[in-house]
C-alpha cells in the first residue's frame, strides 16, 4: 500500500493514519496505490484505491454521524439504487473505516457538465425524481425533522458547528444565534419520500449524458422532498453562479410553484451539518 498525495508536501498524520488500518483492510489493499480524493467539506479522508476499483472513508467516529449508518444506507440501497456496494466496514479504537466499490462516472462539478448546464441540470433533477420514486414503506431510516432538529441542537451544544463556513448571509452569527433563528422557520407539514440528505453536485455521478449513481449517502433516509431540492439548488447556484437554473431544474423536476419557505429552512439546517 503506497499513499500519493494530491498535493505537494509528505502529510506525517496521514501516514500515521493508513499505518493504522485494519489488518484485514490491510491485506485486502494490498500494495495498490491510495489517491487522495479531497473534493467535499466532510471531515473523511477519503481515497481512490488504484487498481480495486474502489473508494476508502476513513472517519473519526461521531455517534452523531457515524460511517456505520452510511454502511445501512448503502446496504438498505442495494437493487433500488445505483450506489456503491460495501466490500469492508469496521470500527476500530476512535475511527471507522469504509471500503466501498467505485461508482463509474463522473461528478457534476467536471468541467465537461459545467460547460453545458442544460444537460446537467435535467440529470440532476431526473436524478432526484429517481431517488424520490423509492417505496418508502418500511424503511428503517429516519432522518425526518425531528431527527435533524435534535442533531443540530446537539451540534451547537457540542461546539461542532463551523461558523466559519457559513453562507454570506449569515456570517458573523453565532451557532446558537443561526439556531434560535432556524427555529422560527420550522415548516409545519412534511412530505415525506425517501432523500438522498446531501443532495449536491459533487454527490451525483453522470457517465455521458446519464446518471451513473449516487455516492455519499451518509444523510439518506426518509425526510421530506424540500431536503433534497432545497441543497441541489443552492449547488447548482455555487456552482453556475447564478439563480439562472433554478427554474429548470425544478420544471424537470416536476414542481411548478415551489415552496420558497421550505427551501431557505432546509439550506439554514445544513449550516448545522
Amino acid at each position: 500500500m503506497v499513499w500519493m498525495n494530491q498535493r505537494a508536501g509528505a502529510n506525517l498524520k496521514l501516514k500515521e493514519l493508513l499505518a493504522g488500518l485494519p489488518s484485514e483492510l490491510k491485506r485486502m489493499i494490498g500494495s495498490r496505490e491510495l489517491v487522495r480524493n479531497t473534493l467535499g467539506c466532510s471531515s473523511s479522508f477519503v481515497f481512490y484505491v488504484q487498481g480495486l476499483k474502489c473508494y476508502l472513508k476513513i472517519a473519526p467516529y461521531n455517534d452523531l454521524e457515524p460511517l456505520a449508518y452510511e454502511v445501512k444506507v448503502l446496504e438498505w440501497l442495494q437493487g433500488r439504487l445505483p450506489v456503491p456496494k460495501v466490500h469492508y466496514y469496521e470500527k476500530l479504537g476512535d475511527k471507522e473505516f469504509l471500503l466501498m466499490s467505485e461508482i463509474e462516472g463522473r461528478d457534476c462539478t467536471q468541467k465537461e457538465y459545467l460547460a453545458n448546464p442544460k444537460d446537467m441540470v435535467r440529470c440532476l433533477a431526473e436524478g432526484l425524481r429517481q431517488i424520490h420514486s423509492i417505496d418508502i414503506s418500511g424503511c428503517p431510516l429516519d432522518q425526518t425533522l425531528s431527527f435533524k432538529l435534535q442533531k443540530a441542537r446537539l451540534n451547537v451544544e457540542r461546539g461542532l458547528v463551523d461558523e466559519d463556513d457559513f453562507e454570506d448571509e449569515n456570517r458573523g452569527l453565532k451557532a446558537a444565534e443561526l439556531y434560535a433563528k432556524l427555529l422560527e422557520g420550522i415548516p409545519g407539514t412534511e412530505d415525506l419520500v425517501f432523500t438522498h440528505g446531501d443532495y449536491c453536485l459533487p454527490n451525483i455521478i453522470l457517465k455521458g449524458s446519464k446518471v451513473s449513481g449516487f455516492i455519499d449517502l451518509g444523510r439518506a433516509g426518509v425526510a421530506d422532498r424540500y431536503q433534497d431540492i432545497a441543497l441541489a439548488i443552492r449547488s447548482l447556484r455555487h456552482n453556475l453562479g447564478s439563480d439562472d437554473w433554478t427554474g429548470p431544474f425544478l420544471q424537470i423536476y416536476g414542481i411548478e410553484d415551489a415552496d420558497q419557505s421550505k427551501i431557505d429552512f432546509y439550506i439554514l439546517l445544513d449550516e448545522f451539518s
